[in-house]
């Protein structure tokens, strides 16, 4: 008997413990929830499953997660709220399920001009993150993450379209890529850039579901114009200022899945320190593939760039100050295919920042040498001038 009742002792304990795990938080409105799994909070749940979140419901997610939480992660300090307080948050009317067509349809949700297109946007409204904890295969991203990442689209001699350079949509009318992506040997070698493509995820299916999440068919627009950096030699080998900007044909409407990067402003600039870790991602080479149909996502970390300067050096190539590198570990690297993608920081706010592009590397992933990045912040004057309505 004895034994029983220090059985149902230790029963009751395991229990308090459970509700302590549910720790009291307050969620964006500053009231009182607790912090448990979003997958147990209805509310929250409820936002999530919307088939377009703006910014604003996206914003009071990311800013509703919590920590030490009860449960499977990510963890959310849950109550009744659904927005933030006086703001009315009305989901949009939902369609029937309509079968995947076979082809990506040309996109009818779009404008021909705004008049935004010189408007740089700033946190909560550019860099999400990723509400997703679904990276299945090792350095596949989840289905909502990088979503400002765009493939460049050609078509060669013999009218074949062909995906090679990425970028990185800046807002909602212009692409920011490498130099190198729009003028020189490509034009030649590769073809006649036409396309951009917008809300990809894997390249080999025309809408990208991941176990129930999918997203809408992809957009495709046409280029208005190329502006590659006027100090920009495509016959050097140091590529010296590979940046270039992309206007779009028409603005695109963001969605959960099409959202552009913050950029490195002087009211949010960083500085970026040797050894610190920037993400890398992009569609190009793989280990087991010479293009990825999946979008991949790398941690690299910065190198000294003077110890950077001195490797080139002895391949002739002179790196400037507003060249970034990063990597140097065998088998880890970007490499072909992710020319003109971004090297990204994580902000302290949880938003993303554009902070290098890739530009070259000596092969790829070759033990001791780190690929070249163009330095976002040091053209962030160059990229406002160029900008227009």
């Amino acid at each position: 008997m004895k034994s029983k009742a220090v059985g149902i002792l230790i029963v009751c304990s395991l229990l308090q413990l459970a509700v302590h795990a549910q720790q009291r938080c307050r969620n964006p409105n500053q009231n009182f929830g607790y912090c448990i799994s979003i997958y147990d909070c209805p509310s929250l749940i409820e936002v999530l499953q919307r088939i377009s979140l703006t910014s604003s419901d996206r914003s009071f997610l990311l800013e509703s997660q919590c920590s030490n939480g009860f449960g499977r992660q990510p963890y959310v300090c849950c109550t009744a709220d659904q927005s933030y307080a006086g703001r009315i948050s009305t989901p949009p009317p939902v369609t029937p399920t309509q079968t995947a067509p076979t082809q990506a349809p040309r996109p009818t949700t779009l404008t021909r001009g705004n008049g935004l297109g010189n408007v740089l946007p700033s946190p909560p409204n550019c860099g999400p993150d990723s509400f997703s904890d679904k990276i299945y295969n090792g350095n596949d991203t989840a289905i909502d993450e990088y979503t400002w990442m765009v493939l460049l689209e050609y078509v060669d001699k013999t009218g074949r379209r062909v995906l090679n350079c990425g970028g990185s949509l800046i807002n909602s009318r212009y692409v920011l890529t490498a130099a190198h992506c729009v003028v020189g040997p490509i034009e030649t070698e590769v073809g006649r850039l036409t396309t951009v493509r917008l809300g990809e995820y894997d390249i080999s299916k025309d809408v990208d579901c991941v176990r129930g999440d999918c997203n809408k068919p992809i957009i495709e627009l046409g280029i208005e114009r190329a502006i590659p950096h006027p100090e920009f030699d495509a016959a050097s080998a140091s590529r010296h200022h590979d940046i270039a900007l992309i206007r779009l044909d028409a603005d695109v409407e963001l969605s959960p899945y099409i959202q552009p990067v913050c950029l490195p402003l002087a009211s949010t600039r960083q500085a970026i320190n040797a050894g610190e870790t920037l993400t890398v991602s992009g569609w190009g080479r793989t280990l087991l593939a010479r293009q990825s149909n999946i979008k991949q996502h790398l941690n690299l970390p910065v190198t000294d760039h003077d110890q950077c300067a001195q490797k080139f050096s002895s391949r002739r190539i002179q790196l400037l100050d507003s060249q970034l590198c990063a990597g140097g570990e065998f088998a880890r690297d970007s490499c072909d295919g992710d020319s003109g993608g971004p090297l990204m920081r994580r902000g302290t706010s949880k938003n993303w920042y554009l902070e290098g592009i890739v530009s070259f590397g000596n092969r790829c992933g070759l033990e001791g040498w780190p690929g070249v990045y163009t330095r976002v912040a040091d053209y962030i004057e160059w990229i406002q001038a160029n900008l227009q309505p």
